[in-house]
């Protein structure tokens, strides 16, 4: 999976509607899904234990009707699906 966007660039319904539908995953379940790279690729700040930030969950849901997971990072949403919209 890549990134393709976060919360901050989207349209507020559509995040509304993943965050609705979501399920929460465990950080070795993002792991099969998502490179070690690329998550630091998008959050090269964070925390280098970012599984064990308190501010930091992990999700399962649909965006704009495509299977996607996400990283909830203090309240912010990073979106992960396969291939990269254009």
């Amino acid at each position: 999976m890549a990134y393709i966007t976060n919360c901050v660039s989207a349209n507020g319904r559509d995040i509304q509607n993943m965050v609705d539908k979501a399920r929460k995953i465990s950080w070795k379940n993002l792991l099969t899904r998502v490179s070690l790279d690329e998550i630091r690729e998008i959050l090269p700040d964070s925390n280098p234990r970012l599984k064990d930030d308190w501010a930091v969950s992990f999700w399962k849901s649909t965006y704009r009707g495509k299977p996607v997971v996400y990283i909830d990072h203090s309240a912010i949403e990073y979106i992960f699906e396969d291939g990269k919209e254009t």
